[in-house]
Order: structure tokens, then C-alpha cells, then sequence
């Protein structure tokens, strides 16, 4: 498939996160606007409750108070602006109101200016000698943020939703990069299955026919074959590698003690290896053979890094117990790793060496990983590698 074919089919596969991010991005700005008129319509019925409250205390003859606690301010004026009565933040005049006008008013940062123009009449005397008795306009300051803050709770919920459908999003993009990335592995490890395959038939050819020759050419051209069985060997060696790296990385885990199980493995090995074992040691769980395998791995490409620092002491291995871990370490005295990420070094087929395949590292991590362990490598501060297996300890 293409890489814009592939792009095609990820883009298609994200239309539905994408649909609800914007039907609750749509909801979302309808819950603010619904909630801002809400408000209004609260301003203005609270606004047209307190002019009628101060009208009847005008009209009674009582003393005019706050009429309720989200009236900031108001006024009572006559139809030319003249001030009679005010209070708060109630300007001191005001213009000039047509005489079709009733209503009108202002909204600014949540504070609500109307100004209504009603008629007062009353037999009170000192009413009337105030300058009430005709038309007089009243004005009202009301703050909605007295009401609460019922937008903080929309903006939030707003918020919160539009996170939900991001994060949707993002998990669905995700996924789909796992597939893919899934999809590709799966199409590589079926490639090199068959590679494998149809590699190792070919070799074996090459090694009878190498043997054969051995057998009925001069001695002077036994160098050359030489060469040949080793080139031979190492593919060999390779694709063995590789059909490891296709098998099942958890195998077949047993509880076993790891100390004894080290001292099997190394005492068959050719190397100078110095160990440091407790002795009963921990318990581990794991395939007893991709043990051997890792373990192999790991003391190889130590004893190979100082072969050319004959004066340097052996390569060791230590083992320790930490809790519910156990650690072990396998160090040398090398030239060391160069500069730059050391997790390329586990990538399959990465190497740093001239005839290493870059395999035995990355098989070792995924069959410690599959294990529920740790494998990582780093540079010593007094020169050399220090590879660092950890494992869970098991109760025995």
C-alpha cells in the first residue's frame, strides 16, 4: 500500500472522534449563548421588580432602599434628565427621553442599565412636593454577577467536554497508529519468516558443496573455502537469530533458582568470567532457555568488547537481590559505547560492530520484557559497559 493510500484509510479512520469533537464543540458554544440570554432575562425581570418596588415606595411615601442585592445602583429622574432621587451608581443626569420611549437598555460586562419611564401618582403631600406626580423615568443598575457565577460552570462543563472529545481524538489517532504500525510487523515478520526459509536451504547447498570441494581441491585453495564456511556460518548464525526474534518471546516460564541456573550456563562457556553469586540465590520466573539465550548475549558482548585490552581484568557478572527485584549485572572494562541514544542499540540489526548482526541485544530485551523485566545499557564512569537485567523476584 502507498504511503498516501495509508494516510487515506488513518484519515478515514478518524471520522467519527472527529464528528464528536465538533457536535460538542456546536453543543458547547449553544450551552454558552443559551446561558447568556438566561442571564439577561434574569437581569431584565430582576430590573423591572426593583423599578416597581421603588415605585410603590415612592407612591406610599416610604423610605427608599435597595430593592435587591444584585441592584448596584438607581435613580429616579424627570423626563429631562433632572435627578430627584439616586443612589449607588446611578449617574447624576441623564439624557433626555423621547416620548415614544418606555424601555431602554445597555449591557456591559454583565451589568444590566435600564431605564423605564412609569408614572407616579399619589395624594401624598410630601410626595407631590418632591416633584413626583407625573411621568418620571427610573433607572436600574443590575449586576448579574451577584447572582453567582452559573457561566463558570457552563464554560467549565463546555471545557470539559471539549477535552473528552480531544482527548477521544487523540486516543483514536493512536490506535490507529498502533494498527498500522501493528499491520507493518506483522507484514515484516511474515517476510522473514519466508526469508528465512528460503535462505537456509540455499546454505545448506553451499556448505556440502564447500565440503566437497575441501575434499578434492589443493591444499592452497583450502583458505579461500575457509572463508566460505564462515561466511556461511554467520548467515547461518543470522537467520537463526532472526527466527528467534519471530518466536514466541515469553516461551515457556518455570520458577528456577537464578544463581544455579548462571553457574550451568557459564561453566560451559569458553570466557574468563568473574562471578559474584549469592549462594541459595533469588527465584525467578522465566524460560530457563531464553535466559541462557540473553544471558549468553549479554557476557559475549562483553568479553568481545575488551578482547583488544589484554591487561584489563575479566568481564563480570553480579548478582543482587533488591526487595521484590533482583539485579543482574554483567560489566567490563571496554572501549565503551559511543556517544548518542543507547536505545538504538536494541533496535534489530543495529550494530556497532564490524561483523556483529545487531539481533543479540534486541533478542535479549524482548525476552527479559516478556519476563515483566528490564534490560538497559549504560557507559561506566571508569570506562567500559554496564548491562543491567532486572527481573521479579518470586517467592520460593
Amino acid at each position: 500500500m502507498s504511503s498516501m493510500g495509508v494516510k487515506l484509510r488513518t484519515l478515514w479512520s478518524l471520522w467519527p472522534a472527529v464528528l464528536i469533537l465538533i457536535l460538542i464543540l456546536v453543543f458547547s458554544a449553544a450551552l454558552l449563548r443559551e446561558g447568556r440570554l438566561r442571564d439577561l432575562d434574569i437581569a431584565r425581570l430582576g430590573s423591572l421588580e426593583a423599578a416597581t418596588s421603588i415605585t410603590e415606595d415612592v407612591i406610599e411615601g416610604r423610605p427608599i432602599g435597595n430593592p435587591a442585592d444584585s441592584v448596584s445602583g438607581w435613580g429616579i429622574y424627570s423626563p429631562e434628565g433632572t435627578p430627584f432621587a439616586t443612589w449607588g451608581t446611578a449617574p447624576d443626569r441623564l439624557s433626555p427621553v423621547p416620548s415614544n420611549q418606555v424601555v431602554s437598555e445597555e449591557m456591559v460586562n454583565k451589568h444590566l442599565r435600564t431605564v423605564r419611564t412609569l408614572a407616579f401618582t399619589s395624594e401624598n403631600s410630601s410626595v407631590r412636593g418632591h416633584g413626583y406626580g407625573m411621568r418620571r423615568q427610573v433607572l436600574i443598575d443590575w449586576d448579574s454577577r451577584k447572582n453567582g457565577n452559573p457561566e463558570v460552570l457552563r464554560i467549565a462543563g463546555a471545557a470539559g467536554l471539549t477535552l473528552l472529545a480531544i482527548s477521544l481524538l487523540v486516543m483514536q489517532q493512536v490506535s490507529a497508529r498502533r494498527f498500522e504500525k501493528n499491520r507493518r510487523l506483522v507484514q515484516l515478520g511474515l517476510a522473514a519468516r519466508t526469508l528465512t526459509h528460503e535462505i537456509r536451504n540455499p546454505l545448506g547447498v553451499l556448505k556440502a558443496q564447500q565440503a566437497l570441494l575441501r575434499k578434492t581441491l589443493p591444499p592452497e585453495y583450502t583458505g579461500n573455502l575457509t572463508v566460505i564456511a564462515d561466511e556461511v556460518d554467520r548467515l547461518s548464525a543470522l537467520t537463526d537469530r532472526v527466527r528467534e526474534w519471530l518466536a514466541d518471546p515469553a516461551g515457556n516460564p518455570i520458577v528456577f533458582d537464578i544463581s544455579e541456573e548462571l553457574h550451568g550456563i557459564l561453566k560451559r562457556q569458553p570466557w574468563d568470567i568473574r562471578l559474584d553469586l549469592p549462594d541459595p540465590g533469588p527465584y525467578v520466573r522465566m524460560d530457563p532457555v531464553l535466559f541462557s539465550s540473553a544471558v549468553i548475549n549479554l557476557v559475549r558482548n562483553a568479553v568481545e568488547s575488551q578482547e583488544e585490552k589484554s591487561e584489563v581484568s575479566a568481564p563480570e557478572v553480579i548478582l543482587t537481590s533488591h526487595g521484590k527485584i533482583v539485579r543482574l549485572i554483567v560489566q567490563d572494562r571496554g572501549k565503551g559505547l559511543p556517544e548518542g541514544n543507547t536505545e538504538d542499540l536494541f533496535n534489530p540489526f543495529f550494530t556497532t560492530k564490524i561483523k556483529g548482526s545487531g539481533v543479540g541485544l534486541a533478542l535479549a530485551r524482548q525476552f527479559i520484557e516478556a519476563a515483566d523485566g528490564t534490560l538497559r545499557i549504560e557507559n561506566r564512569s571508569s570506562g567500559g559497559v554496564r548491562t543491567i537485567m532486572e527481573l521479579p523476584r518470586e517467592k520460593t
